[in-house]
């Protein structure tokens, strides 16, 4: 559209609402995070102020000089707007744009816009209008077509709204409803489909508007100006929902409604701006970029696991998961990691097959390691079993090589260095006389058996006790000492 056309449409609104069109505009809050996170993160930039009248003011858009991405999101905090701190953005007229919060994660800014109404005067029996307009071209801000309406409100009154689209002439799209009611009681409460109120969506990629009503509808020319004496078209977002009070009362003139906006940072691409690291927006390091599906720019936004400002650096922190409880379920324990968690099961539980988060008692393992204590018990009672009956056997072993005068013999080889003796092991000496085999005996001697026997490659005389009592325990010892003594070859 060009110069003259837009001062004529500016000066045609000349009532006092022309120097406030765009000071209603308000942008949401930067939203609550889903999980707290490992740490608080900055939202604005180091030394700028990060609110305004309890009004979160995250980057790009920043409070007063060298705070903000540009000159488009440089944000004016003061008294003078309503009686107490208020931060707001200039439009390009210089007119103030009120902010009432911000959100990053969708590039969304929520707004306020002027009512556009249209009311008889019964003393001057004339129609008195208000037409709002909201030109945005130039900045980085579109009218949400997602969740925006327009709507009329009234009898027998009619409104169009015409956008634009950037470009320099009005866009021939247009579009409006016409609003008729005959009766009050015909009209019902949330119905906007022609009785009492009309709605119709917008297109997408708008960056203007300009309403305006029909001169041939008015409630001059109607029967009902005596219950209706005011016609409202607005811009609003998709929360409003109409009242039959609306039609009887005022409780619309001079109000505002709030209007969602998209907004993006740059002018271009994700690709084309990443070539270009200095002036990139998306500072953190844990960011996915995306471009605007309105028009030219694009919107930072911390991957999964992240949260905070993707347009700071470190503004994307890890997300500590498992400060909720309730991720892991049924005996899991929570493990926090960079970007994400897991959940592990105690010993004798594993994870559902569909669920990592849930556990669920593991049978096999338990059976398995329950049947591996018993073996690994009943070995270990065994083993001291055998070590017991080994040491027993080791203590009646010892009993009779005393009680057969075995100390005896050896009182005798430590007295006497020169004096040679070998001790054989009943294994041995059982297997020299093929286990005492009663063909092997040569003879019987006064203590006990004479066996023939093969030790060392040598035939050998192997006596062997016959019984053993007090008095001849020591007898068969001395008897072993004398034969020591003897220089035989089979001794």
């Amino acid at each position: 559209m060009d110069e003259t056309k837009r001062n004529s449409l500016r000066h045609e609104v000349s009532t006092p609402y022309s120097l406030v069109a765009l000071s209603h505009l308000f942008l949401l809050l930067l939203s609550p995070s889903k999980t707290k996170a490992a740490k608080s993160a900055n939202i604005s930039l180091s030394g700028c102020p990060d609110s305004c009248g309890g009004v979160a003011i995250p980057y790009p858009f920043g409070i007063g000089s060298n705070c903000s991405l540009s000159e488009d999101f440089k944000v004016f905090c003061d008294a003078a707007q309503n009686g107490k701190p208020t931060p707001y953005v200039q439009d390009v007229y210089n007119s103030p744009i009120l902010i009432l919060n911000i959100k990053i994660s969708l590039g969304q800014a929520r707004v306020k816009g002027p009512i556009s109404s249209q009311c008889y005067n019964n003393a001057t029996k004339e129609v008195e209008s208000f037409n709002w307009f909201l030109f945005l071209e130039g900045t980085p801000y579109r009218l949400n077509h997602e969740k925006n309406k327009f709507v009329v409100i009234g009898c027998d009154i009619a409104s169009s709204v015409y956008f634009w689209t950037g470009e320099d002439n009005i866009s021939a799209e247009a579009a409006g409803c016409i609003s008729l009611c005959g009766r009050l009681e015909n009209l019902i409460n949330g119905s906007c489909s022609g009785l009492g109120c009309c709605e119709t969506s917008l297109p997408k990629g708008i960056n203007g508007i300009y309403v305006q009503f029909d001169e041939r509808y008015n409630n001059s020319r109607s029967r009902v100006y005596n219950f209706s004496n005011c016609g409202y078209a607005l811009l609003t977002d998709d929360e409003f929902e109409f009242n039959t009070r609306y039609i009887t009362t005022d409780e619309l003139t001079g109000q505002k409604r709030p209007v969602l906006l998209d907004w993006t940072v740059g002018n271009t691409t994700c690709d084309v701006a990443r070539t270009n690291q200095s002036s990139f927006a998306c500072k953190s390091k844990y960011i996915n970029c995306s471009d605007s599906s309105t028009g030219p720019g694009y919107l930072c936004n911390c991957i999964d696991g992240y949260e905070g400002n993707p347009y700071l650096e470190e503004g994307c922190q890890d997300i500590d998961e498992c400060a909720n409880q309730n991720l892991c379920s049924n005996r899991g324990k929570c493990h926090n990691t960079p970007g994400g968690y897991y959940c592990s099961c105690p010993f004798g539980w594993r994870h559902t097959r569909n669920n990592s988060r849930q556990c669920e008692l593991n049978v096999v393992p338990l059976v398995t390691g329950t049947c591996a204590a018993i073996v690994a018990l009943s070995f270990l009672g065994i083993s001291i079993y055998a070590i017991l009956e080994r040491r027993d056997l080791s203590k009646i072993k010892e009993k009779y090589f005393q009680q057969h005068g075995g100390w005896i013999l050896l009182e005798k080889i430590k007295s006497n260095q020169e004096f040679g003796f070998t001790i054989f092991t009943k294994q041995q000496i059982e297997q020299a006389t093929n286990n005492f085999d009663s063909a092997n005996i040569v003879g019987h001697g006064g203590q006990g058996t004479v066996y023939k026997g093969t030790l060392r490659d040598h035939i050998v005389a192997i006596k062997k006790c016959n019984i053993v009592d007090e008095n001849k325990k020591k007898e068969f010892g001395k008897e072993m000492l004398i034969l020591s003594q003897i220089n035989h070859k089979t001794l």
